[in-house]
Order: C-alpha cells, then sequence, then structure tokens
C-alpha cells in the first residue's frame, strides 16, 4: 500500500479507493473528488473558516435530504450499533448522504479517544431508514479504536508532541484545521487539529481490539503489557498536516525543512514515522481536504523517524 493511499484510507477514514467499496455505501472517489473541488476556487475556503460545512459524497444528495429528515432515527440507531457492536457509547457529530444511505461521523465518548464512522443504509424507493441493517466497513472501526488506545498509551508523549506543535505555529506562518471541521468530515481515530495516529500492524492492532472489547475500561498501565516497543517505528504513522495561516500564500521548502528538523530534534515524543504536509491556506469544501498542488511534504520513505 503506498503513501498516498495509506493517508486516503487511514487519514479520512472513509476507505474511499478499497476494491468494492464504492457499492457499499462510502461514498465517492477521493481522488476524483479532490480535482473536481481544486479545480473550482468557489469550492475552497479558507482553512480558518472552515467547519465541514458542505462536505458531501458521490451521488448522496437525496439520501442525504432523507437522511436529515429522520435525523433522530439514524442518531438512534448508530448510538445503538456501536454500543452494541464495540462496546462504546458515541457522540454523533455529521450525518452525510451517500449513494446508498448515510455516513454518520462520530467520536467516541471518554477515553481512549477516537473519531470512526458508520454507514446506515437508506431504502430511497420507500424513503425509509434500514435501522437494523447499521454497518461499518471491514476493520474502519477496529483501526480507530486500536488508533485511540495508541493514543492513549502514549498520552504524555502526544501532549508534548501538541506543545511542540503550538510552538511551530507561533514560530511560523502555519495552523492548524477547527475542531469543528474535523468533527464534520474526519474518521481518523486518534488526532487533533494538527496530526492523525495510524497503525499499521494488523496483529498488533487485533490485540489492542480484543482488549477493548473485552473491557472498553481497560487501563493505560494494562494496554502497556502489550510491549509496543517491539513494533518497528514505520509500523505506527503520525502524519501531521499544517495550513498557512493567510490567504494567497504558499508552503515553502524552507519551512518544510525547519519544521522538520524541529520535529527531529524534539525530546519526549512518541516513537513512530513522522510524516509531514505542509498545505496553502484554502482547504476543498466537498472533500474536506487541503490536498492539491501547492502542498509540499517530508514523507514515506523519507519518514522522520523517532525512537
Amino acid at each position: 500500500m503506498n503513501r498516498k493511499n495509506k493517508w486516503i484510507i487511514y487519514g479520512i477514514g472513509l476507505s474511499l479507493l478499497l476494491g468494492g467499496c464504492m457499492n457499499m455505501g462510502n461514498g465517492v472517489d477521493e481522488k476524483k473528488n479532490s480535482q473536481n473541488a481544486g479545480d473550482q476556487s468557489d469550492r475552497l475556503a479558507s482553512v480558518q473558516e472552515y467547519n465541514g460545512e458542505g462536505f458531501s459524497l458521490k451521488n448522496g444528495q437525496e439520501n442525504d435530504k432523507i437522511a436529515e429528515k429522520n435525523r433522530e432515527e439514524v442518531e438512534k440507531a448508530v448510538k445503538g450499533f456501536f454500543l452494541e457492536q464495540y462496546k462504546t457509547d458515541v457522540e454523533v457529530h455529521n450525518i452525510v448522504g451517500n449513494v446508498d444511505g448515510a455516513s454518520v461521523f462520530v467520536e467516541s465518548i471518554g477515553r481512549p479517544n477516537f473519531h470512526t464512522y458508520a454507514v446506515v443504509p437508506i431504502d430511497q424507493k420507500e424513503k425509509k431508514i434500514l435501522t437494523d441493517q447499521v454497518y461499518s466497513l471491514e476493520g474502519e472501526v477496529e483501526n480507530a479504536i486500536s488508533s485511540g488506545v495508541y493514543g492513549l498509551i502514549y498520552e504524555d508523549e502526544f501532549n508534548e508532541l501538541n506543545r511542540v506543535l503550538e510552538e511551530v505555529i507561533k514560530d511560523y506562518p502555519y495552523t492548524g484545521e477547527s475542531i469543528q471541521a474535523i468533527n464534520h468530515t474526519k474518521s481518523f481515530g486518534f488526532g487533533n487539529e494538527y496530526y492523525f495516529v495510524s497503525l499499521f500492524d494488523m496483529e498488533l492492532s487485533e490485540q489492542i481490539v480484543e482488549l477493548y472489547l473485552e473491557n472498553p475500561n481497560t487501563t493505560r498501565e494494562e494496554y502497556k503489557e502489550l510491549n509496543l516497543e517491539k513494533l518497528s517505528p514505520e509500523s505506527i504513522n503520525i502524519t501531521i498536516q499544517l495550513f498557512k495561516n493567510k490567504k494567497g500564500s504558499n508552503p515553502t521548502t524552507e519551512e518544510l525543512d525547519e519544521i522538520a528538523k524541529v520535529i527531529e530534534n524534539a525530546e519526549g515524543l512518541t516513537y513512530g514515522a513522522y510524516n509531514l504536509l505542509l498545505h496553502d491556506n484554502m482547504i476543498g469544501e466537498v472533500t474536506g481536504s487541503g490536498d492539491k498542488d501547492t502542498t509540499i511534504e517530508r514523507a514515506d520513505p523519507d519518514y522522520i523517524i523517532k525512537k
């Protein structure tokens, strides 16, 4: 799996490029939609102003209307699904129509913290919400759980990363996404306005999910017994995304090199392979993505490795 596909599948969280999923109600071809949005300047918004409004999935307009009219029913079905299948209370942030139903973006309540989503099928002809058929794409919620648990285990180290990035945006003309935009458009597991975390060790993910489902209140200390230090750094990706804080300005290679050096020299961060992406100030209203021709990056295979 190449770098671009990793970010799309695990970062945006809709598994948009996986074969067959276009017919499973997840929505839209991310690459195509990003290109279309990028060709229309009126479909771009400043990252500081973007709150997720306008985010949509391919061929989902009709189901979006049906889902919105039955919002209470959709929310109840999704909350019940996560409680029954994953023993997790969730908050519903956004409901977005897709070709076969509605994608419902949620956030776990309490710890571990993670963003993910589920799909509620809709009988468009009957305009009926199929509340007994709610599902998630294979591995989607499990990946989010393992990401959230990793964030819990290394809570202190991620707090230090937060501090480092807060210093970066003081010293350089950058900012992150708004929490509201993240809640409405992302299902990346554990993360915040500056970064998200992806695990690519399936054996570890399965162990984490098994522990979580046995007891969602498993403590941080109990999770630490998994001995995650034995993993290679490349199996843990921390993807940092920053946006220029003024319209009309583009990131520079000098800024990329200097910010990468800050990450390299920082102490007390969790081990892993760090990707660094710098975007201009604009974000696609439809896709919720900042990736465009002006984006520059330090990434796979040239990770910033922390051991």
